[in-house]
C-alpha cells in the first residue's frame, strides 16, 4: 500500500523490504540489539531476545550494552542490529562483541544509515568502513539501501511532516504519494548516493 510511505520514510520502507527477504533464513536463537519496540518480531520464525540500552519490561526488552553484552560466547544463531551503529563511539568493539556471542556460522543482519536525516547520531559509516569493521567475519555482503531518488523523497516527506496546518499537509502528501509510485521504477547505478547500507555476514 502506498500509505506505507506516509507512515514510514522511503529509507525505512526499503530497509524493511530487505529484512523481509532475509527473514526466512533466520532461525533458532536470535538476539535483536537496539530493539527499542520489537517492531520486527513478526517477520521472523525464531526465538528472539530483544535488548536495548534502555530496559522495557512491558515489552520484555532487557537492558544490555552492545559493547559488553551479557551473554556467553556462541549463544546465538543470529544477531539483528538495525540502525544502531551510527550511535556508537566504538563500532569496532561492538562488532567484536557481536562476533563473540554468535555461534560458528551464525548470521549477522545489520543496517546503518548514510545519506539520511540527522537523528542525534554520532557517525555515518561508509561501505569501506563497514567492511573494515566486520573484517573478522568469514563472509560479508553489503548492499546499498535506496538511491538519489529515495533520498529526495525522504527530504520531501520530512519537510511535509513539519507543516502544522493539517489540511495543507494532506494536500502536499498527494503529490508526494504519486512520486513514491515511481520509486520501484528508478534504478540508480550510481552507488555514491545511497540512504544507507544493509550488511549480511556469517561468522
Amino acid at each position: 500500500m502506498l500509505t506505507k510511505y506516509i507512515k514510514n520514510s522511503p529509507h525505512r520502507v526499503l530497509l524493511e523490504e530487505k529484512i523481509k527477504k532475509i527473514a526466512p533464513i533466520i532461525s533458532g536463537e536470535v538476539l535483536d540489539i537496539g530493539s527499542k519496540n520489537r517492531r520486527y518480531d513478526s517477520l521472523f520464525k525464531a526465538h528472539i531476545i530483544a535488548a536495548d540500552i534502555n530496559e522495557n519490561k512491558e515489552k520484555n526488552i532487557i537492558k544490555a550494552d552492545i559493547n559488553k553484552l551479557p551473554f556467553r560466547n556462541g549463544s546465538f544463531d543470529a544477531v539483528l542490529c538495525l540502525e544502531v551503529f551510527e550511535y556508537l563511539n566504538t563500532p569496532g568493539k561492538a562488532a567484536s562483541e557481536i562476533y563473540r556471542v554468535l555461534k560458528n556460522k551464525g548470521k549477522l543482519v545489520l543496517s546503518s544509515p548514510f545519506m539520511n536525516k540527522y537523528h542525534e547520531d554520532k557517525m555515518r559509516l561508509t561501505k569501506s568502513s563497514l567492511e573494515e569493521t566486520f573484517k573478522n567475519f568469514k563472509e560479508v555482503k553489503i548492499e546499498e539501501i535506496g538511491n538519489f531518488y529515495s533520498i529526495i523523497l525522504d527530504i520531501i516527506r520530512d519537510k511535509i511532516m513539519f507543516i502544522k496546518h493539517k489540511p495543507l499537509r494532506v494536500l502536499f502528501y498527494i503529490p508526494y504519494i504519486l512520486l513514491t509510485m515511481l520509486l520501484p521504477l528508478v534504478k540508480a547505478n550510481d552507488k555514491k548516493h545511497v540512504s544507507g547500507y544493509f550488511v549480511k555476514a556469517i561468522k
